[in-house]
């Protein structure tokens, strides 16, 4: 089944690299934790304001409990039985859209990964672990797993809670510092953690981050290669998180079975040079990052 577009967006050029009030610039103390563990937390990288307003056009999306909103057959994935979940959000709101155009969370991107460096959106998705009290099915925990991309380079992943976000709930986890062992097994399934540890005994050696708590405007960063998951969520509130990725303009296709990719005419070994990607941050000149 082939993937479609939201009505009415089709591939015109998007307006990116604008810059949105409200998103800080990641500190080189954050850079370095990034480096080293694979992951780092931004307290306050957004305004709590603009978290608030992300909010309220989720629970638009889909509904005030987060679980009114169905596929949309040939546009969205498989909903997991660990949230529910709304693909591209940016393609039907305009605040979302400009969020994850902007200039600042994709030169953030750049930083991060090291190199002051053109950087492109890639997707993004809505991801509401309801309670197990209310949904069996969609509250359930997200195994450990490594984000894995069909790219030659790293990509970052922003994991954006857009209101409070309590252990119990299924906050983000990660095994830290296990970005530095590369790709770990087949697939980027989900597996349990003995079976981790089965598949990749040196995960042994990777500290597994702390349970955490999470306010408006907080946000997680982490690679593609860190090993990491969520628990169930426990809780009684639903757990509302935005995640985006961006990954740097220059990486190119590898041919990795991608329907996102191929199916837009990219093929192996090409850039991702498609309206659908569109380049968010192009630095003034060019340098190391920081």
């Amino acid at each position: 089944m082939s993937i479609q577009h939201a009505e009415g967006t089709g591939t015109a050029p998007r307006s990116a690299g604008t810059d949105v009030p409200g998103i800080r610039e990641v500190t080189r103390a954050e850079i370095e934790r990034f480096w080293e563990d694979g992951w780092v937390r931004l307290p306050r990288l957004i305004d709590p304001a603009l978290v608030g307003s992300l909010l309220r056009r989720a629970q638009q999306l889909m509904g005030p409990n987060g679980d009114a909103n169905e596929e949309r057959l040939g546009f969205d994935f498989e909903t997991s039985p660990a949230s529910q979940s709304f693909r591209s959000p940016s393609e039907v709101d305009d605040l979302y859209e400009r969020v994850v155009l902007s200039r600042q969370l994709g030169r953030n991107a750049a930083l991060l990964l090291g190199r002051d460096h053109a950087q492109r959106f890639f997707d993004d998705i809505l991801l509401v672990k309801l309670p197990l009290s209310q949904r069996q099915d969609r509250g359930q925990a997200l195994g450990w797993h490594q984000d894995k991309n069909p790219t030659d380079r790293s990509w970052i992943y922003f994991w954006i809670p857009l209101d409070h976000v309590s252990p119990e709930q299924g906050a983000v986890r990660y095994l830290t510092g296990s970005h530095k062992l590369g790709p770990l097994w087949r697939g980027g399934r989900c597996v349990d953690l003995d079976e981790a540890y089965r598949l990749a005994p040196r995960l042994r050696s990777c500290r597994m981050s702390e349970e955490m708590s999470f306010e408006p405007g907080d946000v997680m960063a982490h690679c593609s290669w860190v090993v990491h998951g969520t628990d169930a969520n426990v809780g009684t509130r639903a757990r509302w998180v935005y995640r985006p990725s961006f990954l740097p303009a220059d990486a190119v296709y590898m041919g990795v079975p991608s329907p996102t990719i191929a199916e837009r005419g990219i093929k192996a070994f090409e850039v991702l040079d498609h309206p659908d990607f569109p380049v968010v941050y192009e630095p003034a000149a060019g340098g190391g990052a920081g």
